[in-house]
């Protein structure tokens, strides 16, 4: 009896390179990186509820409003700040007011001029952002001269007549001041972190020949886009590798199994 030679044992299938598949897993890295450095923009944000009228004309009690934790360190006229209460006399610790920046350091303040306007360093300023009906109401327009010393900011709400601002304070210890550390940050948006619309800036102060533009952000909206963009692409990439590997084994199986036997 002749005994036949085994047969060689089969050479495994060296699995080829895919370029298809290689993109998609950069897609997946890519898009995790870009996702992730917008979602943490976007967390570098702070987000508080307007409670009170002070800000009626702009911002309505009720109101979600985000604020710029960075931007603290350069503020303008204008601009809209959220600060530590406890800044003004006699205010509660841990509280937060909304208002808006009427004055920075070394700015000399006057109120008010024969239109009831408020002047700063002799130039009167129209604010436009003021509500009419409520600015000829009693309070509104309250009589007060500062000199906001530096590192400080004077502010004051829209709603001149319901406010409770720095303009009471200007003969108080401190001048009604509120020093930047007490500064949290400036408002950038009304609405959510992930969902919301920008504050306009004014230019009510550069109207008049005073330098320094009110804030405009970009920073919010961008990381948005980057964590949606991001997270397209990942998606994109994930669903893309799965289905190149699903069809690479059913390819390699039938392979495997060989040709069809009739």
């Amino acid at each position: 009896m002749t005994d036949f030679p085994a047969p060689p044992a089969a050479q495994p299938r060296k699995r080829r390179f895919s370029p298809l598949l290689a993109l998609f897993v950069v897609f997946v890295v890519a898009g995790a990186a870009l996702a992730a450095t917008g979602v943490a923009k976007v967390l570098g944000y702070g987000m508080v509820t307007v409670h009170g009228a002070s800000m009626g004309t702009t911002i309505r009690s009720g109101d979600s409003v985000v604020f710029d934790w960075a931007a603290r360190s350069e503020i303008h006229r204008g601009d809209l700040v959220v600060f530590q209460a406890d800044a003004l006399p006699g205010m509660p610790q841990g509280a937060r007011l909304l208002k808006r920046v009427i004055g920075v350091g070394g700015d000399r303040l006057s109120c008010c001029g024969p239109d009831d306007r408020l002047e700063v360093d002799g130039k009167a300023v129209t604010e436009p952002y003021l509500d009419p009906k409520e600015s000829a109401a009693a309070g509104a327009a309250v009589e007060f001269s500062a000199r906001v010393p530096p590192g400080s900011i004077f502010v004051a709400g829209d709603t001149r007549a319901v406010s409770n601002d720095s303009r009471f304070y200007a003969d108080s210890p401190g001048g009604g001041a509120i020093p930047l550390s007490k500064v949290d940050g400036v408002v950038v948006a009304k609405g959510t972190l992930f969902s919301s619309e920008p504050v306009q800036p004014t230019t009510a102060f550069t109207d008049t020949g005073l330098p320094g533009e009110s804030t405009e952000d970009t920073g919010l909206p961008n990381g948005r886009y980057l964590a949606a963009g991001g997270a397209a692409l990942f998606l994109l990439g994930f669903i893309g590798a799965i289905v190149t590997v699903v069809r690479s084994a059913g390819r390699r199986r039938r392979a495997a199994a060989g040709p069809a036997v009739r």
